[in-house]
């Protein structure tokens, strides 16, 4: 499709309409152009023409960087890059003089373009890059022309940014030295030029907030880049010229700008400066230590003295934050001795501490309109970059080596905030509020657990004189925020908490559930979900179904009612506690009908709109496990979930919400296993949908989906084997092990094939399953395809015996068998991992070579005696090496996102079936029928054993033989 300028001018134009009717039609047209190689080079050109509309070439502007966010890079599937090399060029020619020529809205879109093409480029593919920058600074600063030089700054920055995030290698230090080489000395000379022109202007009394914002912005752009270009080691350069810079740095720290600081959008900037240059010595203080010695005191001094003068307002945090930060990285230097003088703690507790972590106005304005940002900040630990957090964290830096001391001042602290609580509660409950934080802030987590510690206070003694008293306190609604510490205070320390006030505390707990806070309410329900989670020595759960059968009525009633307060019908800390409940509690079927009815509600509701994928994913789990539960109870209450499911199942299907497909296909993977023959019909209609291919068209589907077939071919392995069902299967199967990324999906499938089916019903059909596998093998052979490969070809083994597997595979090719055990299985056996998979691989191993003709003819001596070194290799590994233990729940926000994607349901999975219930252990199994073989040819084998085995692998057979009391000689 061609274009005239005119016509992709109008299209741009139709992008910005408010009517979806051409802004779709525009899009969709755009989209297609942008398959064309010159697309990008025209969009370009259009941005470059000043007769276009501003807000057109604006809109040409995003949609250009777009199209080279997505094209530029080289794909992975060819290593070809969309965009041609020589409109490559032509835009690299283009791009720098255009971008330095445009409007600040355009210029930022064009900054961002030139950094996502020297993300790629830059330096080795675009050599001019940097003195073309470099150039126009310098003429830029001739003519004082801070647009341009902003501008040159700002896309100088993006591209050295890579310098704070990369790993340490040969090439980047080579990028970086090629920066400092032609970069360093411009970036001093503006540094200092701006900063004569700041003084300049602010001595002779002519400054006005609009000349000074562009030299302020610039000297933040500066101090970033220094960062960047200092990040991974001390440039000698920057070395050598240190006075100008630390002189300069000092100077900003110790200064005052009343133009800008009165005003608000100017206080940002001296702010966000001073910001800047507080993150510089940080970063000279972690890397530079020696270097910047001579600095830190006077550094040290002015941060403090800047700290002690900031107001308390919001506005001054991100300069707040930074600059303790230096502080804390001071104050676990071996330069720490600045905080040993006389009353220097107490002070720092007064002066920095206290302030900080006193609540503001804006905190409790986010409490009340934004709990998710509230609890993200206060109970999830994401809060490092906050005023309240950063000031305990300096507390703890210094406690590093003067613990006694500041656990003395911060004890004094928190007796004089409870004294001025208790001495008026109506109007000093943030004092309360203070103290609690600082607790709970300043507790350690013990390493490798849940656990934490503190000695700033006795927990015991002061959860039953501070929280209990809140807890227990009759209005729900009052004071919210201290509500929400004490139920804080009580979930972090709840292994320290005795059972027995625990449980007395329970029904305040249940009753916090109804709270209209809708931080009070998630964190009681965190509260609840944590205390179930909690472990006696030996692993044992400390609260059992037993502790919660009492409340048990009120606790999911309260649960239930709180997903309908405004603004919690998605709550995932509800959704969550819901699903821990369920998972302890005692199941019945009076409990079951209410939770599947409440659970079914809500999850039609969330159909029409999915939006927060934690909530929906907890309230899965919860259905699952509810389903689990109650059905190991009772049976017959499988055809009740059926009935209460099938409607939203449904729904989810026919409304096409695809998030919810693959959780969906497992939950009827799980009502299917729970059934019993004959399976209800319907059953059969959704193995139809099964078998279809579109279906397995979404890879996110796959792995549910295999799920599904898994649970069809257990329960109705009659059914299969109809109306070429087989047939069907084995091409799902094909279509999956071709492809890398589903192989072990189709491995899943063929195992429960070989699994459930009689040998006679897949016969006929082994022939294509072996050409399907040697095919993939010649193709591309992964670790994991070939793992995958070798247990399949045990489970064949075990299941259908040893010349069913040899006769097969060499049905395809005349002695294949032979090169696929050399090539293949002797030498891939150690890698097999997984208890029930190394024991199924080590049996069939074993059979192999004590049990099948081909083995045991003289002929293969070789293989057979390089067939058992790979077994005892295997079996002599230490077992948390070929054991994966099966883990606890994980934390479901670390694996679930925005988009469609396979999660896996814990509470709905099954659990993995032994092929080899009857063997116990594979080590015994190894020895005896060695034991057998060698008995029937007492000086064959054990001279093959000592001519193939290696020393190590001798002595470990000789041992299991000696445990077993199986003697091979």
């Amino acid at each position: 499709m061609t274009w005239t300028p005119e016509s992709l001018s109008k299209c741009f134009l139709d992008t910005l309409s408010p009517s979806p009717e051409p802004r779709r039609a525009a899009e969709a047209k755009l989209a297609e152009l942008a398959n064309n190689p010159e697309y990008g080079l025209a969009v370009l050109e259009l941005v470059a023409n000043p007769v276009v509309d501003e807000q057109i070439r604006q809109a040409a502007a995003v949609n250009f960087k777009n199209h080279l966010r997505s094209r530029w890079s080289p794909l992975p599937e060819s290593g070809d890059s969309p965009i041609s090399d020589t409109v490559k060029t032509q835009i690299k020619t283009l791009i720098v003089s255009l971008m330095l020529n445009s409007s600040p809205r355009i210029q930022s879109q064009l900054s961002e373009s030139l950094s996502l093409i020297g993300k790629y480029d830059f330096p080795k593919s675009w050599p001019s890059l940097l003195p073309e920058l470099v150039s126009n600074l310098r003429s830029a600063s001739e003519s004082n022309n801070y647009a341009s030089i902003n501008g040159i700054l700002g896309t100088a920055n993006s591209i050295f940014k890579k310098f704070r995030y990369q790993y340490k290698s040969n090439d980047l230090f080579i990028d970086l030295k090629y920066c400092l080489d032609n970069f360093a000395a411009p970036l001093l000379e503006i540094f200092l030029r701006t900063a004569s022109l700041i003084d300049l202007a602010v001595n002779a009394g002519s400054a006005t907030p609009a000349t000074l914002k562009p030299l302020f912005e610039s000297q933040r752009i500066c101090c970033r880049i220094f960062f960047s270009l200092n990040f991974q080691e001390l440039p000698e350069f920057f070395e050598d010229h240190m006075r100008e810079w630390m002189t300069e740095f000092r100077k900003y720290l110790t200064s005052n700008y009343p133009l800008l600081e009165d005003r608000a959008d100017g206080l940002g900037l001296v702010d966000d400066v001073r910001a800047a240059v507080c993150e510089n010595l940080s970063l000279y203080m972690e890397k530079n230590e020696e270097e910047f010695q001579e600095y830190l005191n006077d550094f040290a001094l002015a941060v403090w003295t800047l700290l002690a003068n900031a107001s308390q307002s919001s506005r001054h945090d991100r300069l707040a934050i930074t600059a303790i930060k230096f502080l804390t990285t001071v104050s676990t230097s071996v330069h720490h001795s600045l905080f040993a003088g006389d009353g220097v703690i107490l002070q720092i507790c007064q002066s920095i501490v206290i302030p900080n972590v006193r609540l503001r106005d804006d905190d409790e304005e986010v409490f009340e309109m934004n709990y998710v940002e509230f609890i993200r900040r206060d109970m999830e630990g994401s809060d490092l970059d906050t005023k309240r957090r950063i000031a305990c964290e300096l507390l703890k830096g210094i406690a590093a080596n003067y613990k006694n001391q500041v656990t003395h001042a911060v004890t004094a602290q928190i007796q004089n905030l409870l004294g001025s609580y208790a001495a008026n509660p109506a109007a000093n409950w943030k004092d309360k509020d203070c103290a609690v934080y600082l607790v709970v802030s300043l507790a350690s987590k013990k390493a490798g657990g849940t656990n934490v510690s503190t000695d700033i206070v006795n927990v015991q003694s002061f959860f039953t004189s501070v929280i209990v008293p809140e807890l227990q306190n009759q209005d729900i609604n009052g004071y919210p925020m201290l509500k929400a510490g004490a139920l804080k205070f009580f979930t972090v320390f709840r292994n320290d908490i005795p059972k027995p006030l625990a449980l007395q505390l329970f029904p305040d707990l249940v009753r916090y559930l109804s709270a209209e806070s809708n931080v009070v309410h998630s964190y009681a329900a965190s509260c609840i979900e944590k205390l179930l989670l909690v472990k006696d020595d030996g692993g044992r759960a400390r609260y059992t179904s037993a502790d919660i059968t009492p409340f048990m009525q009120a606790l999911m009633n309260n649960l239930f009612t709180a997903l309908r307060f405004p603004e919690s019908e998605e709550n995932q800390y509800i959704m969550k506690c819901i699903m821990r409940v369920l998972g302890v509690a005692e199941i019945s079927s009076d409990v079951a009908g209410p939770c599947i009815a409440g659970l079914t509600s809500v999850l039609n509701e969330v159909c029409k709109n999915p939006k927060n994928p934690i909530f929906n994913h907890y309230l899965f789990e919860s259905v699952a496990i509810l389903i689990r539960r109650a059905c190991e109870r009772d049976i017959s209450l499988v055809s009740a979930f059926e009935s209460s499911l099938f409607p939203s199942i449904q729904l989810i299907l026919a409304n096409d919400v695809t998030e919810f497909w693959p959780y969906a296909f497992q939950l009827l993977a799980q009502l299917m296993e729970l059934n019993r023959p004959p399976v209800p019909a319907i059953y059969m209609q959704i193995f139809a949908l099964l078998l279809s291919p579109e279906s397995w068209n979404r890879n996110s589907n796959v792995p549910a989906l295999v799920c599904l077939l898994q649970a069809f071919l257990h329960k109705t392995p009659h059914e299969i084997n109809q109306e070429g069902r087989l047939s069907q299967v084995l091409g799902i199967f094909n279509k999956l092990v071709s492809a890398p990324s589903t192989d072990e999906q189709g491995f899943y499938v063929l195992n429960t094939v070989i699994e459930s089916l009689d040998y006679s019903v897949i016969a006929a059909y082994m022939i294509h399953i072996w050409n399907a596998l040697f095919t993939r093998l010649q193709k591309k052979r992964t670790v994991k395809f070939l793992k995958c490969f070798l247990i399949f070809m045990s489970l064949f083994l075990v299941k259908h015996d040893s010349a069913s597997l040899v006769d097969t595979m060499n049905s395809v090719q005349p002695n294949i068998f032979v090169m696929i055990l050399e090539q293949f299985w002797i030498p891939n056996l150690k890698l097999i991992t997984g208890h029930i998979e190394v024991k199924l691989t080590a049996v069939a191993s074993t059979k192999l070579i004590c049990e099948s003709p081909s083995l045991l003819d003289s002929a293969a001596v070789r293989h057979w005696g390089k067939m058992l070194d790979s077994i005892v290799t295997l079996l002599s590994q230490p077992e948390e090496n070929r054991v994966e233990e099966e883990p606890d729940m994980p934390d479901i926000a670390d694996t679930v996102s925005y988009t469609v994607s396979f999660v896996k349901l814990y509470n709905a999975g099954k659990k993995e079936e032994d092929p080899l219930k009857n063997i116990k252990e594979p080590k015994e199994f190894l020895v005896t029928s060695l034991a057998k073989l060698a008995a029937l040819s007492p000086v064959r084998y054990p001279q093959i054993i000592s001519e193939n085995l290696d020393p190590a692998n001798q002595a470990a057979l000789l041992q299991l033989c000696s445990t077993y009391n199986r003697p091979i000689v």
